[in-house]
């Protein structure tokens, strides 16, 4: 009796020792997925905010009638007064309250 209660604990300790891999398996698996997820969300906001920066760039070469060069000389700070001069004028609030 004590020989099958002895075998009958090693294939619960097996089963356990695999059961404990298989959930370290997945529990690595979710990991990576979700590192996926997040690198996924990170390429499709570089891609919008490249998308967005060119039409802004068009906008502001249109709507001050400027060479690209000109354009690419412009510092950061000068972008961010030229654009919220042109939202100001154009009624939108400038002041980061929600547009949509």
């Amino acid at each position: 009796m004590s020989e099958n209660k002895l075998r009958n604990r090693a294939v619960i300790d097996a089963e356990l020792q695999k059961t404990k891999a298989e959930l370290a398996i997945a529990q690595h698996r979710q990991a990576k997925l979700r590192n996926q997820i997040k690198g996924m969300t990170e390429k499709e906001r570089r891609h919008r905010n490249i998308v967005w920066g060119s039409h802004f760039e068009y906008l502001i070469r249109e709507r001050l009638n400027i060479a690209k060069e000109q354009l690419a000389a412009l510092n950061d700070d000068s972008v961010k007064d030229i654009l919220n001069t042109l939202f100001s004028e154009t009624g939108k609030p400038a002041n980061g309250k929600k547009l949509v």
